[in-house]
């Protein structure tokens, strides 16, 4: 058997368990000799034992009890209670401690675990004690024997050893993590036993998947800028929730910050009509804000310069401003140049090379003209939404009303941001889809917990909170909802029962006959009624005789005069427009007499439907009316049951001389005829 010697212990010890030799006893024989060696790895196989059990239900740095944290800002610096971890097998007891932290930052505060071999000549009382105060003194009687390996923990940073002159001794597990000077959800919980794990699945299952369970309202606090980074702070209300099955808590309120980075967008000339007001100032709103910076604003103005005619006859004179349209008027005393004649308008510059009347070389003349001019900054004043311009430039120029502004900036696009949680307690928050306008919320990634959705309109705007947690109902509360259900029922149940009474018995109510005014339903049809029934009034009814018109061939028209509105006094000539007379002949005009007939068919005796045509409502009831919306479900097609008949006369004209009338029928009928001259 190969001898295996632990080097960090000493070439003294000696020690050979391996466990994937799968001994799981030592058998000590009669007769044989004992070896340290066995001692040592019976010790060591126990151990192993003992931390493959623990390893199923707890991980290095489980707090099995104690290990309060509390960070305190102020003097920046972590307080850890007394603890019992679990670590490499084994319970170890901690003792409290303060350690320095950084607010800015993740950082990671645990145990260090030392290593190290204590002798005789550390600790005396390592010494054989066997016969001291006995009258029987033993051979190895104060003499040294088998060493100690002492563990110990203390609490410490992931960074800093608890003992620098032990560090190649020492092993750090994590137990806490701090983000920003907040704790994080222990990292040293159970490990994922089949129980945890089909726990958590339960609860994801059952209810649907992460959610809060009182707390954790994300609210605004500001934004801040150091050092050309642009952060917003937010605040997450302390509270409870379940993500992905597993519990996070926050005892007090967590403060989270994000950086920002907003996407920006150039918009290159957009238009806006000048219309000055009363002072010659106009604000002019942005089409997209909030606006970062305006780079140009471009306007035309109009201004009148004098100038000096170059010394070449015919020659051109350069304008003093650049980006000119056009050319308004060229004068001189009364002198009026007119452009193309006098002058041309080309490449900047007056042209006198046509040969007309032109200035003498020398002398002064002015012109006008209109030319586009960029604002200056100076002169420009501007906030995220919008601009003013004045009618009036700084040189000299000025803007004509209603001529076009053209302006080129950069703007903040919208963008919806989305706060979230995960099962360790880290508050992230997840950037969406910037967009012109009216932005896509981002989706929530799967184990975490969305707390809200921030509107972000960037500038001075603060951020609009949408909350976006899902919150779980006790069961009180439901025992509550289940009593308002109950309560809807038991009120629809009734209401339903009233309709019904209502429909069948409209009219007895405790021994009172009541008639709304509806409609005709409630009256007696066996007698003749004599008031009529119209949107909720009892009426006098209105006695209809329908006449019909005059049988006449022409058009019946109320009485009338003729006035004149167009009078044509003027004549010209004339001329036949068909001189040879080339046409068919004109149709024969049939006229029916009455050509439409109308009517209606009332079957009850009494007078509301045709009172209801000729009466709009009065008296001192306000008018009842509804709605009626009407949905075609299907139809049907059948004889109608109502028929009159009804006398129709003919009159045919239009015939020509020696035009003989064969035959009239109507609808397939022969109609007998009779002819008149």
């Amino acid at each position: 058997m190969t001898e295996y010697i632990n080097n960090a212990l000493g070439d003294e010890y000696y020690q050979s368990y391996d466990k994937d030799k799968q001994y799981q006893q030592l058998l000590f024989r009669a007769g044989k000799g004992l070896q340290s060696r066995e001692l040592n790895d019976l010790q060591l196989q126990v151990s192993q034992q003992v931390k493959g059990l623990g390893d199923v239900l707890l991980k290095n740095g489980s707090v099995v009890s104690g290990g309060a944290i509390a960070v305190d800002t102020s003097k920046k610096r972590v307080q850890l209670g007394d603890a019992q971890v679990y670590l490499n097998g084994a319970v170890q007891t901690i003792a409290a401690a303060q350690l320095p932290i950084s607010l800015s930052g993740k950082e990671s505060v645990g145990v260090w675990l030392t290593h190290s071999v204590v002798t005789e000549l550390t600790d005396p009382d390592m010494l054989d004690p066997a016969g001291k105060d006995s009258p029987v003194i033993a051979q190895n009687f104060n003499e040294p024997g088998a060493a100690r390996l002492k563990v110990t923990g203390r609490w410490g940073k992931s960074d800093t050893p608890s003992d620098l002159n032990d560090a190649e001794q020492s092993e750090f597990y994590a137990v806490y993590h701090i983000d920003d000077g907040h704790v994080l959800q222990n990292s040293g919980t159970s490990k994922q036993d089949p129980v945890t794990l089909a726990l958590a699945r339960y609860d994801r299952e059952s209810n649907g998947g992460s959610y809060v369970i009182e707390g954790l309202a994300l609210r605004y606090l500001k934004t801040h800028s150091v050092d050309e980074v642009t952060k917003q702070y937010f605040s997450v209300q302390e509270g409870k929730a379940h993500i992905n099955g597993y519990e996070v808590a926050f005892d007090t309120a967590v403060s989270a910050a994000f950086d920002i980075v907003p996407q920006e967008r150039e918009i290159s000339n957009e238009p806006t009509n000048f219309v000055p007001n009363e002072q010659g100032k106009m604000d002019i709103a942005f089409d997209f804000f909030p606006v970062k910076r305006v780079e140009q604003v471009v306007v035309t103005a109009k201004k009148t310069v004098q100038m000096t005619r170059g010394s070449e006859q015919g020659g051109k004179d350069l304008l003093p401003d650049l980006s000119v349209k056009r050319i308004v008027s060229v004068t001189q005393g009364d002198t009026v140049y007119s452009q193309g004649i006098s002058f041309t308008f080309t490449g900047n510059d007056i042209s006198w090379q046509l040969g007309g009347e032109e200035p003498v070389v020398g002398s002064t003349y002015f012109i006008e003209y209109e030319y586009n001019v960029d604002i200056p900054h100076s002169a420009l004043v501007n906030s995220e939404t919008h601009y003013t311009v004045t009618q009036q430039l700084p040189d000299s120029g000025q803007v004509i009303p209603a001529t076009e502004i053209r302006v080129d900036y950069t703007y903040f696009m919208p963008r919806i941001d989305l706060i979230v949680i995960n099962a360790r307690g880290e508050v992230t928050c997840i950037q969406g889809a910037s967009a012109i306008r009216n932005p896509v919320k981002p989706a929530v990634p799967e184990q975490h917990l969305p707390l809200a959705f921030v509107h972000q309109r960037w500038g001075n705007t603060v951020p609009r909170i949408e909350l976006a947690a899902i919150q779980a109902v006790n069961m009180a509360d439901m025992h509550y909802m289940q009593s308002q259900i109950s309560d809807l029922y038991h009120l629809l149940a009734i209401e339903r029962l009233r309709n019904d009474t209502n429909i069948q018995d409209a009219t007895s109510k405790y021994g009172v006959f009541v008639d709304p005014f509806l409609d005709d339903d409630l009256r007696d049809a066996g007698r003749a009624q004599s008031a009529a029934i119209i949107d909720g009034e009892l009426l006098l009814p209105i006695d209809v005789e329908v006449d019909a018109l005059n049988q006449t061939s022409e058009a019946t028209l109320l009485p009338y005069e003729l006035e004149d509105i167009l009078v044509q006094t003027s004549q010209t000539g004339s001329m036949k427009v068909n001189p040879y007379q080339a046409f068919e002949p004109v149709p024969a005009r049939v006229t029916l007499t009455p050509s439409v007939d109308h009517w209606t068919q009332t079957q009850q005796v009494w007078s509301s439907p045709i009172t209801r045509r000729f009466t709009q409502g009065g008296g001192r009831i306000q008018r009842i009316t509804s709605r009626v919306t009407v949905e075609r479900v299907g139809t049907q097609v059948q004889q109608v049951e109502f028929l009159r008949p009804r006398s129709v006369a003919f009159t045919l004209k239009g015939f020509g001389p020696n035009e003989q009338l064969e035959s009239v029928t109507f609808d397939g009928v022969t109609v007998t005829a009779e002819a008149t001259s």
